[in-house]
C-alpha cells in the first residue's frame, strides 16, 4: 500500500502545482491580453472584472482556441482566425491546466473515498 499512498500524494502535489499555476496565468492573461479578446467579441472592454469572470472568459476562450467545436458551440468561430498562434498558446495551456487539475481532483476522490481512506 505504500506505492499507492506516494502515487497518491504526488497526484496531490502536481493537482495544486497546476492549479497555481493556472490562476497566475489567469492574473497575467486576464490583465494583459484578455482585452483584446473581449474588443472583438463585444466590441468593448470590461472595465475592472474580477478574477472569477476572468477565468469563467478564460476557459471560454480557452476552449474555443482548443477544439472547433467549442468555439462554434460559443458562438466563437470568428476569434479562431483572427488572432495567431503565439497568441492563442497561453490560453491553450490555461485552459489545458485547469482540465487537468479538475481531473487530478477527481482521481485524488476517488483513490481517497475508495482504496486509501488517508483523511479518515
Amino acid at each position: 500500500m505504500e506505492w499507492l499512498e506516494v502515487f497518491y500524494w504526488t497526484l496531490a502535489v502536481l493537482a495544486c502545482v497546476a492549479s497555481f499555476v493556472a490562476i497566475g496565468l489567469t492574473f497575467y492573461l486576464g490583465r494583459n491580453k484578455i482585452k483584446e479578446i473581449d474588443r472583438l467579441v463585444y466590441g468593448y472592454e470590461i472595465p475592472g472584472d474580477s478574477i472569477f469572470f476572468q477565468g469563467q472568459r478564460m476557459m471560454n476562450y480557452g476552449g474555443a482556441f482548443t477544439w472547433r467545436w467549442s468555439a462554434k458551440r460559443a458562438h466563437l468561430l470568428h476569434i479562431r482566425n483572427h488572432f495567431d498562434k503565439k497568441f492563442e498558446l497561453p490560453f491553450i495551456i490555461t485552459f489545458c491546466l485547469f482540465l487537468t487539475t479538475g481531473l487530478l481532483t477527481i482521481v485524488l476522490f476517488v483513490l481517497d473515498e475508495w482504496v486509501l481512506h488517508v483523511t479518515a
